[in-house]
């Protein structure tokens, strides 16, 4: 249970929690409305508490001692992997970052950026390798060795080409997410870094960017 006064955010690390099945999926008056089962370490939720499920954040709307429901906006259905969530569907849950948390994995908003298919998967030695698609208006927005969160997974850039990059998970990631039921063509959420994002803007304000005139 959280101490008395601990401030709880709507960010997130990455490091998933616990994975649940989807009980029910019901779509009425342009929202889906999801019951999942309750992880029985998730002892602290509350009415209105925001949860990452599969790294998109969301808030409970209803709470039982079994399982709590979440509701999702049109334009979050269409933008992400939740159109496809149904009974049986396997999530990864975070529940949101409490001020005196450890940042074990990066910052991670719960924004989803876009969809990506994993293209590829493969083992070398004890790792396991998963190439995802990426959108060419997304380059800049990734870097070698940077932070990516794919179904709300922090996850570290092993290789990036044009169109394309690679994670690399080892053993206890598999095991502890729902990334190890993926196959060729699956569909998963991907948020890139925050930081990225505020740097591409500020480069692409003119007002921030150099004035190679000057340096020339």
């Amino acid at each position: 249970m959280p101490g008395k006064g601990a401030i709880q955010f709507n960010m997130f690390t990455g490091i998933i929690e616990a994975t649940s099945r989807v009980i029910k999926a019901v779509t009425s008056s342009g929202l889906k409305a999801i019951t999942i089962e309750l992880p029985k370490s998730f002892n602290d939720l509350k009415l209105g508490s925001s949860i990452a499920c599969n790294g998109i954040c969301l808030t409970i709307s209803k709470l039982t001692p079994n399982n709590f429901t979440v509701e999702i906006m049109q334009e979050t259905v269409q933008k992400t992997t939740a159109g496809n969530w149904n009974a049986g569907t396997i999530l990864n849950l975070e529940r949101a970052l409490k001020l005196e948390d450890r940042l074990d994995g990066h910052l991670v908003l719960g924004h989803i950026d876009r969809t990506s298919k994993l293209l590829e998967k493969k083992m070398v030695t004890a790792t396991t390798y998963f190439r995802f698609s990426l959108d060419s208006r997304d380059r800049e927005l990734i870097v070698k060795q940077g932070s990516v969160a794919i179904n709300g997974v922090s996850l570290t850039i092993a290789e990036l080409n044009s169109n394309s990059f690679t994670v690399a998970l080892v053993t206890y990631t598999l095991d502890n997410t729902n990334l190890r039921y993926l196959a060729p063509n699956s569909s998963v959420n991907v948020e890139y870094d925050i930081v990225g994002k505020y740097i591409q803007t500020l480069y692409h304000n003119s007002y921030f960017k150099p004035s190679y005139e000057k340096i020339l």
